[in-house]
């Protein structure tokens, strides 16, 4: 990449792991570095010697869901000291049995960028930021949401709770 934020929303189906066709080995060697970090989700890859090997697989993994190729780029952050970019974008996923009902997913994408021998910009460490009840909801309706909404809402009464009784026996 020669210009991080001009040439970020032209791969963002790689980065998301959602072209319906797939990306070559080449194409993902020219953006990702041999030794690249991935933080998703439920997924982790560390930095090492046949990490982008397993970057590649974990990309023809996430295409055989049902994800649609559509994404909305709401902003991109470029630091220019650190070599660091912020995505904000939604995407769309579908449910494998209704794969017509499209549900949105807000999610962060925090990219580290390093340089190639040619001084071009290449992918270090990928990390993708997203609250599970809306990558849980695109798959199951209603039910799991629900469940992991009023979790949240009883852990952060339980937490309330302790720092108010905290609180009162003096401790700040």
């Amino acid at each position: 990449m020669d210009e991080p934020v001009q040439d970020i929303p032209k791969i963002i189906d790689l980065i998301l792991g959602s072209k319906k066709n797939g990306y070559s080995p080449q194409e993902i060697a020219q953006y990702y570095c041999e030794n690249v970090e991935f933080k998703g989700f439920l997924t982790y890859i560390p930095s090492g010697r046949c990490s982008r090997d397993k970057f590649i697989a974990l990309n023809r993994f996430y295409k055989g869901y049902t994800f649609s190729d559509k994404t909305t780029i709401h902003e991109i952050f470029y630091n220019e000291d650190q070599n660091k970019v912020v995505i904000d974008v939604t995407h769309f996923a579908r449910r494998g049995v209704f794969f017509w009902v499209e549900h949105p997913i807000r999610i962060m994408i925090k990219l580290e960028l390093t340089y190639r021998n040619d001084g071009k910009y290449i992918i270090k460490r990928q990390e993708i930021l997203c609250q599970p009840e809306e990558v849980v909801g695109a798959f199951v309706p209603f039910l799991v949401p629900s469940l992991l909404g009023l979790q949240k809402l009883f852990l952060t009464s339980v937490c309330v709770v302790i720092g108010k009784g905290c609180e009162l026996i003096g401790y700040k």
